[in-house]
């Protein structure tokens, strides 16, 4: 299985068959692989432009077909830039020069000069592919300036970019700061003049130090700024060069100084909010090991107004406001235990209680919503409708991102809103795949651990590999890397024989380091042998949330001299929305060092086209439900061929799972699915060979 060597397609244009044959036979001495189409026919020209990629085209001048030479002149655009090689019968005249240049051709060469127009062929052989890597570049260097814009829309912090004193681009949370509606108002703005006037110079001063410098690293200063109203504020304000729209510009990041739950004194609602929403991440953070583990289990409540926008219609805005504003001091007394408590958005606060369990945290939610009343409204526990709906999302084991738990938390409020009797109090509900695996332990979880703990230290884990079968003719040949567990009767068990049992009792993160690192080692094998290889590999819950697990990655492919394009790392559809800032950050990683990137079980819920916007994900795979019974379900194909689609809209790859018949293998193809696996085509196999 060794990898295909790139073919060079040619286009000769000749009446002479054994002069063509006889060119493409030196190719392929001289080292260059070459496949040739040879043809005098004018009326085939065309055709052949249109429905073939030729990577070049030679023309035996001395065949006189003008209607041939017409064809090419008139050949297309696109057609035009396959590098034109003419061959002239003698040597070539001034006029066959002139003519050589009106045809736009790259070379010009005397009939029978072959090592010549070997050389030239072998010339613009290189030239082309340097071009074609050039322009693809070009598209990756686009793909990441729109994914680096769109982190910045997306992101918590206040960024923009500034050139020449001038505003070119801002966040949403940039103009939230400041009071600004629109990009447009804050466009006509100079920075310095946001700058309080007795720290301008100072302002001024780094602004042109980083610009002089051309740092990358940023230089920081607290200033003191003032919003569009009027209101005055305190931020450390971060300056860096970079570039936007191909233009030299400086980055700048707005961090308000407050203190933790603090609103910013003076500043406006929007800017208060995004502060004290940075401040609340921070207050989580400081609750984390540097692993992400929790020494002591807290819970994270998200509290939302009933009725918030029917109470600044009916009592006008500043009323309403006034009123909004007074909930906050009703939820400190309601909730005295609380360690941060902070108004979060327009209608909704957050909270932080430590040490609670799940019957408190709910006893808790059932208090405040009995008891946290709008003022001047008496507390009672009869049968009034509360006056807020909660959320509380309990961060025990390995914690996500702050934002995730902030996230967690409002959708159970959410949750809690729509289906007040599912969900009574807010009471949390599992979030993901793992945390539903976490919930309940099973009868023979120890012995199943003890047997993990066990191989883990004995090396009787092993890796099966399936593979992924490109319906494209890609050339790349991908394996789905699985984990098996070897019995004491030598039998290999199947991951849903021990994985649950592995998640409950915390060994699933020794298991994935332990299968990133052999399946490395059996990649680094393959590689040397001359085996055009990729792995995919999954990522447990509880391991893509422990930050060090991009340094284990690295530090595997570093031992055994691998490439990250060689690997692709898989995460779960159905974990991915509750984790979206934890993968995002570990996703940013893995393509810094050219890992790819693929969503497993695509198409498990609603969220895939989320997910595809939020992520930059390079493989969608399929839930194998999709497979099952394809051929004869209508309903089915449909959504399979909608799904094949939006991959494609996002220039994502599609993976089919679960593939047992013949039958399916058509619909696949006609939907236009990239890849398919399952065990129709060959069933998971410690041994890398493709059966035929």
């Amino acid at each position: 299985m060794s990898a295909q060597p790139q073919l060079l397609a040619l286009l000769l244009l000749t009446t002479d068959t054994v002069a063509a044959e006889r060119l493409v036979e030196r190719l392929r001495a001289a080292g260059l692989a070459a496949r040739a189409l040879v043809t005098a026919r004018s009326d085939r020209l065309n055709d052949l432009l249109a429905r073939r990629a030729f990577d070049m085209i030679l023309w035996w001048r001395h065949d006189e077909d003008l209607e041939l030479a017409d064809a090419i002149r008139r050949r297309g655009e696109r057609a035009a830039e396959t590098p034109l090689i003419m061959i002239a019968a003698g040597g070539p005249s001034p006029e066959d020069v002139l003519e050589a240049q009106r045809f736009g051709a790259r070379g010009l060469l005397a009939l029978g000069e072959e090592e010549q127009l070997l050389w030239a062929i072998r010339r613009e052989a290189g030239d082309l592919r340097q071009r074609r890597r050039a322009r693809e570049l070009a598209i990756r260097l686009k793909q990441c300036e729109r994914r680096s814009r769109e982190l910045i829309d997306h992101t918590g912090a206040a960024i923009a970019f500034v050139q020449q004193g001038l505003h070119l681009y801002a966040n949403s949370t940039y103009l939230a700061l400041l009071g600004y509606p629109s990009l447009d108002e804050i466009q006509a703005i100079a920075l310095l003049d946001l700058v309080d006037p007795s720290q301008r110079d100072a302002v001024r001063d780094l602004l042109q130090s980083a610009e002089r410098t051309a740092q990358t690293e940023p230089v920081e200063i607290t200033t003191r700024l003032r919003s569009s109203r009027g209101r005055g504020f305190e931020a450390r304000l971060s300056a860096a060069h970079a570039v936007l729209d191909d233009e030299p510009c400086l980055r700048l990041i707005l961090d308000p100084v407050q203190q933790c739950g603090e609103r910013v004194k003076g500043g406006d609602m929007a800017s208060d909010i995004a502060a004290a929403r940075t401040a609340f991440f921070e207050e989580i953070e400081t609750r984390l090991g540097p692993d992400r583990s929790v020494p002591l289990p807290f819970a994270v409540f998200f509290i939302r107004l009933r009725r918030h926008s029917e109470l600044l219609r009916d009592l006008g805005l500043t009323h309403g406001l006034d009123i909004v504003d007074g909930f906050g001091p009703v939820l400190a007394s309601v909730a005295v235990q609380a360690c941060a408590l902070t108004r979060i958005s327009d209608d909704g606060f957050a909270m932080i209680i430590d040490g609670l369990d799940e019957k408190e945290a709910e006893a808790l939610a059932e208090h405040i919503r009995e008891h946290a009343r709008l003022p001047q409204r008496l507390a009672t526990t009869g049968h009034i409708a509360p006056d807020c709906d909660i959320g509380y999302y309990l961060v025990k084991g390995r914690a996500a991102a702050a934002q995730d738990i902030l996230n967690a938390a409002h959708r159970l409020c959410v949750y809690s809103a729509a289906s007040p009797g599912d969900c009574a109090g807010g009471m949390q509900t599992p979030t993901s795949l793992a945390a539903r695996t976490k919930q309940t332990a099973v009868d023979g979880d120890t012995e199943v651990a003890d047997k993990i703990a066990t191989a883990l230290g004995n090396e009787q884990f092993k890796l099966v590999y399936q593979p992924i079968i490109s319906l494209m003719g890609d050339n790349q040949e991908n394996y789905s890397v699985l984990v098996r567990l070897l019995d004491e009767n030598g039998e290999l068990l199947e991951a849903k024989d021990f994985i649950g049992a592995a998640i409950r009792r915390g060994l699933i993160e020794e298991i994935d380091k332990w299968a990133i690192r052999d399946a490395v080692r059996v990649l680094a094998e393959q590689r040397k042998a001359g085996h055009n290889l990729r792995f995919l590999i999954n990522l447990a819950e509880d391991t893509f949330r422990n930050p060090s697990i991009i340094l284990h990655i690295c530090d595997c492919l570093r031992e055994f001299d691998v490439r990250g394009n060689w690997l692709a790392f898989q995460f779960q559809e159905e974990l991915v929305a509750e984790n979206l800032a934890s993968l995002g950050k570990l996703i940013d990683a893995l393509k810094q060092i050219k890992c790819r990137v693929a969503i497993n079980r695509f198409g498990a819920t609603n969220r895939s086209e989320m997910i595809l916007q939020a992520l930059p994900v390079d493989f969608v795979v399929l839930m194998p439900d999709f497979a099952r019974a394809l051929a004869e379900d209508p309903v089915k194909q449909q959504r399979l061929m909608s799904i094949a689609n939006l991959a494609r809209e996002f220039n994502v790859k599609s993976v089919v799972t679960g593939v047992e018949d013949a039958r399916a293998l058509t619909v696949l193809w006609t939907a236009g699915v990239d890849y398919v696996q399952g065990n129709f085509l060959q069933r998971p196999s410690p041994t890398l060979d493709i059966q035929p």
